[in-house]
């Protein structure tokens, strides 16, 4: 209990600030690409950063769900499912990655994926999320904050 007093309020202050950083740089991107095609107006609009921020989350799923379809002999469907449901952190345990064939102990590679592509993935999903919230509810933060 006291882990999760002090671990949960970290963890989501964590994956916000992560979250903020992508989105910042998600900007920067798109002004650098906006300067290098020679368009005239190169801030990074509000619609361009959900084009790139969900594009990105919807990639990660998608090769996330092609991994998992792989390795755990799930459906493509099924594995979509399991990583929409991990990433948003809805977690509700009917599907388990790393439990079939001794996987934690044989294949420290599909381990290694694992990790990497929770922690990964949890990032553009914040990133998503805090860019939404942003822009649906906060907007004077919004222009303040990327557009400077």
């Amino acid at each position: 209990m006291c882990y999760a007093i002090v671990g949960i309020p970290l963890g989501l202050v964590m994956f916000q600030s992560i979250g903020e950083r992508v989105n910042k740089l998600s900007s920067v991107v798109i002004r650098n690409v906006k300067r290098l095609l020679g368009c005239r107006n190169i801030e990074a609009s509000e619609i361009n950063l959900i084009f790139v921020v969900t594009t990105l989350s919807s990639l990660t799923i998608a090769g996330g769900a092609a991994a998992f379809s792989r390795y755990e002999g799930w459906s493509y469907f099924d594995s979509v499912y399991y990583c929409f449901i991990t990433l948003t952190t809805i977690g509700f345990g009917d599907m388990v990655a790393l439990q079939k064939d001794d996987a934690l102990d044989k294949k420290p590679e599909y381990v290694a994926f694992s990790l990497v592509f929770i922690l990964f993935g949890l990032a553009i999903v914040a990133a998503s999320l805090n860019l939404l919230v942003l822009s649906l509810f906060y907007n004077d933060i919004y222009n303040d904050y990327f557009t400077n």
